[in-house]
């Protein structure tokens, strides 16, 4: 089923108003998130910080993934919420609200492990044209097809050792908003950190060692 609402993050300048095609909702989320960055998470039994330097520079381990995401940079602050109705008789969207992302709901969460352990991250920069975004393929028949702003909420999370929440995504009606890629271009580097979580400590995430690994010496290996 294709839910009929769809959702563009861009300068509020550029949000198109009242009747728009395809082309006009595409045009104005090219010029909103440019920047990203891709993360994933291993379980890290049996690896060391002398490990580090030889991890592949692209991410790839086998057998170990539990998390693999892209984060664009939504950048609150800077951009706001378009919000459009697919109509059903004919080609076309219907605008049916316009608003700064900073005044949506706010929710926190986690992104990190929530169980102990030891593990490896994974974090590389893109760069990234994104189209507009919808509600996940599999979550489209839980969420209600009349518009509700306050259903749609950010999300915000503490990543790795990091002093200040990040946004992480948005979310409407509990569920997540996904934003196909229309390209996207990889810094030639990545930084691999070998990390613990002890929920018992006084520090639950402690970061044991981290190492950038860069595409030439990556290949040369």
């Amino acid at each position: 089923m294709d839910h009929p609402l769809l959702f563009v993050v861009a300068p509020a300048a550029l949000l198109p108003d009242g009747e728009a095609d395809w082309e006009d909702l595409v045009a104005a989320q090219r010029h909103g998130p440019r920047g990203a960055f891709a993360l994933r998470l291993f379980t890290a039994a049996g690896q060391s910080a002398g490990d580090l330097p030889a991890l592949p520079w692209d991410g790839q381990l086998q057998g170990r993934l539990i998390c693999d995401a892209v984060v664009p940079q939504f950048d609150p602050r800077l951009n706001a919420m378009g919000v459009y109705r697919r109509h059903s008789d004919r080609d076309g969207f219907e605008c049916l609200d316009r608003f700064p992302l900073a005044e949506a709901s706010n929710e926190t969460c986690w992104f990190y492990p929530t169980h102990d352990g030891r593990f490896l991250s994974w974090e590389r920069a893109l760069e990234l044209g994104l189209e507009p975004g919808a509600v996940a393929p599999d979550a489209q028949a839980a969420v209600p097809a009349d518009y509700d702003r306050g259903l749609l909420t950010v999300l915000w999370s503490l990543l790795a050792d990091d002093a200040s929440l990040t946004c992480v995504g948005l979310t409407y009606g509990g569920q997540r908003i996904e934003w196909p890629r229309a390209h996207s271009l990889p810094e030639p580097m990545a930084t691999w950190s070998l990390f613990s979580v002890n929920s018992q400590a006084d520090v639950a995430l402690t970061i044991e060692a981290s190492q950038t690994v860069f595409l030439e010496s990556s290949a040369e290996a």
